[in-house]
């Protein structure tokens, strides 16, 4: 639901002048931020763990798969 003129206009004023747009956007960039650097972290650390014979082969592919469907879903529902 998109706002009105009067919505957008106060929207601008207590936000110091920021567009809905451009604070949108830095909230994405945000959001992708954290979820790549999570998916990095835990990588490694599962990486580590497989090293170390700690986690099976068969759970570093669940993992991998949850990870890449965590991003690419949240890529969809909030990238586009």
């Amino acid at each position: 639901m998109a706002m009105d003129a009067a919505q957008a206009q106060a929207f601008k004023t207590t936000s110091g002048g920021v567009d809905p747009g451009t604070l949108g956007f830095i909230c994405e960039g945000i959001l992708f931020a954290v979820l790549l650097v999570w998916a990095a972290w835990a990588l490694l650390d599962v990486w580590n763990g497989w090293a170390n014979q700690k986690v099976r082969s068969a759970l570093v592919g669940r993992f991998i798969f949850k990870t890449l469907l965590l991003l690419v879903l949240s890529l969809w529902m909030f990238g586009s």
